[in-house]
Parts: C-alpha cells; structure tokens; sequence
C-alpha cells in the first residue's frame, strides 16, 4: 500500500497489537516510507517519538511510541465487509460452521459435525433480518460506501464496534446514520478523536439508549464533550478510562440518564462522585473498583437525607477501600437506595460476612437487597435487635451529659435512634460482654407445643451456637417427630404476638437474636402426626 493511502490519525493493527499513525514518512538514515505508531498497549512502544535525536512525533504516554515499515500495517476494511464476511453465506464458511474441532495431543484431526448449521447461517445472510450484530476485533476502518449499510442492514438496533480500528467520530456518524432503528452502540477499545462540534450531530441519535466507551482513553471532559449528540441516552458504561476527577454535567446533558458505570476508573474521592448528583434521573450507579476511600454527603446532617442522587435506587461499590462503618451509615442518607453491592471491602473483611449483613442492614434502613440476595422481614428484625444490643453500651455512655447522644455516636450510628423507637431499648443482661466458655454462653429458653397442650412447658439451656437443624434434632426427641417435618418459631417474652419463624436449617440461634425466656414453639406437618400417632398405638399394644 502507498504513503498516499495512510494518513496521520489513522489506526493500525499490527502482530496482534493496536496503534494509531503520528508520523508518516522517512527516517534519516533508513530507506522506505516508515509509520511512527503510538500503542494502545505502551509496552509495545520503544520510545517517544525521536530517533538518533530527531523528534519525528510525540507520544501522550511516555515510551508508548515506535516506527514499523508501512507493508506490516493492517489498515483495515469497511464496516459492510466485516458484516458480509462475518454474516454472509458462502460454501467455505458453511462448511466450516457444520465441524467444530475436538481437542487433543496427537493423531489426525476430529471433529464433530453440528445438524442445523445451515439453516443459522442461511438466515444470518439474509442481512435485512440482522437486528444484533457484533464484530468486535474485525479491524473496522469506516462506513464503506455511501448508504451501503442503509441497504445492507436496515434494521439492526445491537451493533457492537468494540476493538477495531475506527479513528474518528465522523466515521461513527457515518454509520449510525445509516441504521434509524439502532438502540446500543458498543465502541469500547477504540481511540476515537474527539468531535468539537458534537450538538451538530443530535438528529443523527435519536433512537440510541445506550453507550459503551470502555476502554477508549477519554477523561471525563472528553466524555461530557462527546455526551452533547446523545440527548436520549439512557445507560452509559465508561469502564477503565483512568478518569480520577469528574465534573457536574451541564443540563440536558444526561438529563435522561438511569444507569452509569465508572468501574474501574481510579476516582478516590466522594466528593468527586456527589458531581453527579444532581442526574435526577440516575437510578442504577456502578463504582466497582475505583479506589474510593470513603463516602460522605455532608450537605446534610446524619440523620437527614441528602438532596443528592434523589432517585438512586442500585449502587454498586465492589472492591474499593472503604476502612469506617460510617461510610455505610453515609448510605442511608440515599432517599430511595433499595440495592447495594458491597463486597470486598477492609470494612466489611473486617469482621464475619453473617455480621457485616447484619450491620449494614440496620445502617441502611431501606434497603431491600444487599450483594443481590433478598433481605426477609424476618432477617432486618434480627439485624435490628442486634444491632441495638451490640451498641447499647456505647449509647449509653454517649448520653451520659445529655438527654440525646453525642454527634460522634450519632454519625456512626445514625439510625439508632430510629431503631429505639421502632423495638424499644434492649435489656441490659442482653449486652454483657460475652465470656468465651460454653456455660456463659448459654440461653436459657421455654419449648413448648400448642399440638401437646398437655405437655409441661420445658425449659432448656442451649448454647447460641447451636444451629436450627440440630435444635430440630433434640425437638424430635423430646416430641417423638421427624425433624425435617418441626416448625420452630420464636415467640419474644416482651410481646408473645411478635414471631418469627427460624426456617434456615444452616443458622445459628443467635442469628434470630433468640435471648433468656423467650419461648421456642413447635409444631409439625400430618405426617409427624401420624408418626406420632403409631408409637401412640405401639404404646398402648404393647
């Protein structure tokens, strides 16, 4: 291919590796027309643009740079020929899509043959019907000819341009414009020039949804500046951009936007997050590893809720650097935060995994699923009582000059109070510090059965330990049942009316905050009855 063909700009693939041409020409010294690349990948690079001290380009990223001869760069193919290649009918690829190879070390080839390929293959070269097309990695250059795609695919709403070889916004454009029905664009790992004037090009989006840049070297401003030709975008995933700072988007930009995912961006800082506050239409927000070392909306007090992120409903923050429970407790000044994520954390390591549930669901009072399992009624009035046992003595102390407790207390436990005047203070003897032998660790409980009226109430000491399968375990015996048939349900000595079934086999009888003389009812399916019912007459025949 000549010079003539290849531009400054330009994206390459070469030996596996992609790059996009800063120079074009030749090297003193060196024969041929030679290409300075700079890498996506900067290992791939020798240097930064300067050969025996001539500076021929320069790269953005130190060392990310060097030449190839312009015969080893690929420089692509047009988008309607990737999807005929991909897509099309032909007897090769037909022959090729019915055997797939089976592995092995040694010997002739095998393969197995699929039944029905070709039908898949036919309706896929019926390129009218394409509504999802992915051909990431094709090495895409451009929209091919005018109105080429209009003709060829019409109706394709999924299109995913991810890792190929597209240089700039107006060979986007050229694309989108021929495909009215498209929905999600896909355009991750790619370096796409910034447009200066995007507004121009808002007809061209009309129908597009949703975005994703991952992978694409823009910062923040970058993202706000291109963000001006989707004004209906409603999900935009920006993954792995090294943003570190944001800024507050100026309306309409997003001002239909529900989801946003910035994961693994190296953002720190909350205050860099409460920027984006002000979406009011935000409802999902995902910061999986981004580094944040805390969480705090200090517009508000602890026991407020914040005016920022009003319809926030999902927020994911897997994986980051959170050291204080008062970051949790930051949460529940969210208004509407019903779904949260937030595993692998040094604060939630920081104890057992059945203990941060319980806190976190009593930090945050409305949320309904926490790291996507469901929390059960039953499940937030343990974690409640708990909590309030757990730091009775801490909200004691902090009231001893006060008729309230102290701020401190108040930012770390900001729903305390709340919890105080749903389940009453909890009793002193529930908050003992507990002693690490066996018999201090016992609780003293009344099992009984409304099916045995006439069986003596039992009083039992059992260790908190205990799970749930083994106390069915002593029930059969005391009751003569099966024990996968028992019905345990716990009755509080405060208000016998207020149960709560323990249904989990695999709990401890802590975990449903189970405290002495609280009453332990048993109860068992028909067929326990009957059981019953035979040693009854067994007894009385013998």
């Amino acid at each position: 291919m000549g010079a003539h063909a290849v531009e400054v700009g330009y994206r390459i693939h070469c030996d596996g590796e992609y790059g996009t041409v800063l120079y074009v020409g030749q090297i003193s010294g060196m024969d041929g027309i030679w290409l300075g690349i700079e890498w996506d990948n900067p290992s791939r690079g020798k240097h930064s643009g300067s050969y025996n001290n001539v500076t021929y380009f320069t790269t953005r990223v130190l060392d990310a740079g060097s030449f190839i001869k312009i015969s080893k760069a690929d420089l692509g193919i047009p988008c309607p020929n990737a999807i005929r290649i991909k897509y099309g009918k032909n007897d090769d690829k037909k022959k090729l899509a019915n055997l797939i190879n089976l592995p092995q070390k040694s010997g002739p080839e095998r393969h197995i043959e699929m039944v029905g390929m070709e039908k898949i293959m036919g309706k896929q070269s019926n390129f009218s019907q394409l509504t999802d097309v992915v051909l990431n990695g094709m090495n895409i250059n451009g929209p091919g000819n005018e109105n080429e795609l209009a003709e060829l695919v019409p109706n394709i709403r999924n299109l995913d341009l991810s890792q190929n070889l597209i240089s700039s916004w107006e060979d986007v454009n050229n694309i989108v414009k021929q495909l009215p029905h498209l929905s999600t664009l896909v355009l991750s790992k790619n370096r796409i020039k910034v447009l200066d004037d995007g507004e121009a090009n808002q007809d061209i989006y009309q129908s597009l949804k949703m975005i994703v840049l991952n992978g694409i070297a823009y910062n923040w401003k970058e993202i706000l500046q291109c963000s001006v030709m989707w004004p209906f975008i409603e999900e935009l995933y920006v993954h792995d951009n090294e943003m570190s700072t944001l800024e507050v988007p100026a309306f309409p930009v997003f001002s239909r936007l529900k989801l946003l995912s910035l994961d693994n961006n190296p953002l720190k800082i909350w205050s860099e997050i409460n920027k984006l506050g002000y979406l009011t239409n935000l409802e999902e927000l995902h910061l999986d590893n981004t580094s944040l070392e805390d969480i705090g909306f200090p517009d508000v007090s602890p026991t407020e809720k914040t005016n920022l992120f009003p319809n926030l409903k999902i927020l994911f923050i897997k994986s980051n650097k959170l050291m204080k429970w008062q970051d949790i407790s930051e949460l529940n000044k969210l208004k509407n935060l019903k779904n949260l994520m937030v595993n692998n954390n040094p604060i939630i390591q920081s104890v057992n995994q059945e203990t941060a549930r319980q806190l976190i669901i009593a930090k945050i009072q409305g949320l309904e699923i926490l790291n996507r399992t469901q929390i059960e009624r039953s499940e937030r009035r343990g974690a409640e009582l708990d909590y309030l046992k757990r730091y009775r003595s801490e909200w004691v102390e902090s009231c001893q000059n006060s008729i309230q407790p102290s701020e401190n207390f108040i930012a770390e436990h900001s729903t305390y109070n709340t919890l105080l005047q749903k389940h009453g203070a909890a009793d002193e003897n529930e908050i003992k510090v507990q002693s690490t032998l066996i018999k201090d660790n016992l609780i003293c409980v009344k099992i009984f059965s409304p099916l045995m009226p006439d069986k003596p109430i039992l009083t039992k000491k059992l260790p908190a330990e205990m799970t749930v399968g083994k106390l069915k375990a002593l029930v059969q015996r005391i009751f003569k049942v099966a024990a996968h048939d028992v019905i345990l349900t716990r009755l509080f000595k405060e208000d016998e009316s207020q149960k709560t079934e323990m249904d989990n086999n695999l709990r401890q009888l802590s975990y449903y905050s189970i405290s002495d003389q609280d009453k332990i009812s048993v109860e068992w399916t028909c067929s326990s009855l009957l059981y019953q019912y035979d040693i009854q007459c067994h007894a009385l025949l013998f």
